[in-house]
């Protein structure tokens, strides 16, 4: 009867979708293909999007910029991506994006003047809020990047750059892209204020003191001497404190620029650092286009390493180096912290490479079980895994568990606060994003799958975070303080459920039931934590919505199909509990009616361990 009903459904959905919802459809398809890393399939749904009559001047522009963007992404082929991104300037509906994604293609590929030209004219057609702030980063970054290394670098374009980022940051308080340039670019104009503002803002600290405790000693040198710096006014032993402090923190490209004769290490190990993007980079390229070799990408890592072991004078003892060993000799002098494996979200050997920015000590309880777990968290990454480069860091390892030890990658979670924050106060963005919602549940049709439940996913999260930005608004919270505080509870929430209840479950099954936990495959281990992900976690609306927006072929992919499942099964046996339920829709289109107590009690009845 099931099968039946379904088949139904599709015969009877496809007739109705307009031109646009079937262009959407198309996208979505697209998204999809790509993410399972078929990219001649997906460009080849892109081009059936150009093909179509139907498709606007909006979308062709874009189908355009995609390819090019993944021309040079995959390929490195700058001549067919600038052809592509041409045909997209040329299109009416191109709007500002293919000028900043111009302006990004040439700054990589060392195009200085084609990339400053690109992002100038990205700024001066800027219409939005986000289409200024992306075209100034674009800017900014071009400056930087050509700046680095010149011996005498243009002041002008430096002083432009460093009041675009400022504005950028005073719109948009933590953005991560923007922070670290303005800590560039101060240390090239030899501005101590434009460093400190930068180095501040993208670890969301107010002042000195609510530094975390693993970076108070740097947060304090950083505020003691950067202010007082401008032009040629740092002493030797100044500049000494501040290259550490910034190294202290992660940021070693930085501190390589201010670091003395006597800091060799310092750039020793930020070209180290350098050298194995490039690697791992080009690995990841390999990856994609169906032609990398594990093993010899895995000589070529080892060889990297016991190079900068050697130029260091560093010893690993005297038996054959590996990279968790490299990691035990590196981690007390730099704060090198990851993995070099395989994870439950991909198949092929990955670099997970980072520096410890925080290190705290919590007690997890759920159900009866307790876990005393340190939380180390991880940032400044030189990689974040294969997922991570291929979505150009929109997913990625979101951190991972051994024992009573909790890893968690701060980057993975650093530009969603920033999107919430726009998606809440842009009405622009706003109601783009709700269009999508609106248009997956207004009809009697109901679109493919992954449509709806993107669509239901923002509507979901949009509802979690209004709540917040009044709770904040009332508390009196206005400009500047209001979306730091927005931003930082945002980020505190998603900490708690996605590490402290998520890697705090399997710490606990680690711990409790290690025979179960090794037997159990990925999806399953992934599934438990998801449940105390949004059972233990006060964040229950938001953590939903992501989950089941994103179900798929991978561990993690085929536990959020089992959270969907639940959530239908739970639906079903409890309709006149749901406020507005309609016996006369599927249910997959209603899930957005359910409550944060509802999602939790569904999720609660469903969890094993809530049973022993």
């Amino acid at each position: 009867m099931k099968r039946i009903i379904t088949l139904f459904l599709l015969l009877y959905l496809v007739p109705s979708l307009s031109p646009a919802q079937q262009t959407n459809l198309l996208w979505e398809k697209a998204g999809r293909t790509f993410m399972t890393f078929d990219l001649n399939g997906s460009a080849a749904i892109l081009r059936d999007i150009l093909r179509d009559p139907n498709t606007n001047a909006s979308d062709s522009a874009k189908v355009y910029r995609t390819l090019g963007l993944r021309d040079w992404q995959f390929h490195h082929d700058y001549d067919l991506a600038i052809r592509r991104i041409d045909s997209a300037l040329a299109t009416r509906g191109s709007g500002n994006a293919s000028l900043v994604a111009l302006s990004n293609i040439a700054a990589e590929a060392q195009r200085y003047p084609a990339a400053l030209a690109a992002a100038g004219k990205a700024l001066q057609f800027a219409a939005t809020p986000v289409e200024y702030r992306d075209a100034a980063i674009a800017y900014a970054n071009t400056v930087y990047l050509s700046s680095k290394n010149n011996q005498h670098p243009d002041i002008t374009l430096l002083n432009t750059a460093g009041k675009l980022l400022r504005e950028v940051l005073q719109k948009t308080p933590g953005h991560p892209q923007a922070a670290k340039l303005l800590v560039g670019t101060g240390i090239l104009k030899k501005d101590g204020r434009l460093v400190l503002t930068g180095w501040s803002a993208y670890f969301h600290f107010v002042t000195a003191d609510s530094a975390y405790a693993y970076l108070k000693e740097p947060a304090r040198i950083l505020s003691t001497i950067l202010p007082h710096w401008k032009d040629n006014k740092l002493s030797a032993n100044e500049r000494e404190q501040v290259a550490q402090a910034l190294a202290k923190s992660g940021l070693y490209e930085h501190a390589a620029l201010l670091a003395t004769p006597s800091q060799r290490d310092i750039p020793i190990y930020a070209r180290y650092l350098q050298e194995i993007g490039t690697l791992t980079d080009n690995y990841y390229r390999q990856i994609a286009v169906h032609a990398a070799n594990d093993s010899l990408f895995e000589r070529q890592v080892m060889t990297l390493c016991a190079g900068v072991l050697n130029d260091l004078h560093l010893s690993a003892g005297k038996d054959s180096l590996t990279f968790e060993k490299f990691l035990e000799v590196m981690q007390p002098r730099f704060g090198t912290m990851g993995f070099l494996g395989t994870t439950s979200s991909f198949h092929a050997k990955e670099i997970c490479l980072g520096h410890i920015v925080n290190i705290t000590r919590k007690d997890v309880l759920q159900y009866g079980y307790k876990a005393s777990l340190t939380f180390i968290e991880i940032d400044l990454m030189t990689s974040n895994g294969f997922i991570s480069w291929l979505s150009n860091k929109r997913s990625g390892n979101g951190g991972w568990s051994v024992n009573d030890t909790i890893y968690r990658v701060r980057e993975a979670y650093m530009r969603e606060p920033v999107e919430a924050w726009t998606l809440v106060t842009d009405s622009t963005v706003r109601k783009e994003q709700l269009s999508i919602f609106e248009k997956a549940t207004a009809n009697a049709a109901t679109p493919d799958t992954a449509t709806l439940l993107n669509g239901i996913n923002i509507r979901l999260r949009l509802n979690e975070m209004d709540s917040l930005y009044a709770t904040l608004y009332r508390r009196g919270l206005r400009g500047s303080d209001l979306q730091l505080q927005f931003m930082n509870t945002l980020e505190r929430k998603e900490e708690d459920a996605s590490i402290f209840a998520h890697e705090g479950r399997h710490s606990i099954d680690q711990l409790y039931f290690a025979k179960d936990f090794e037997k159990a495959p990925s999806s399953e281990r992934e599934y438990r934590a998801k449940l105390s992900e949004i059972v233990c976690a006060d964040f229950p609306l938001f953590i939903f919505g992501k989950l089941v927006s994103t179900v798929g072929i991978s561990g993690h992919g085929m536990a959020n199909r089992m959270i969907l499942e639940n959530a239908l099964t739970w639906m079903g046996t409890h309709q006149r509990e749901i406020s507005g339920y309609d016996t006369t829709l599927p249910a997959i289109k209603q899930l957005h009616l359910l409550s944060a107590s509802q999602i939790q009690t569904c999720f609660r009845e469903a969890d094993p361990l809530s049973k022993h």
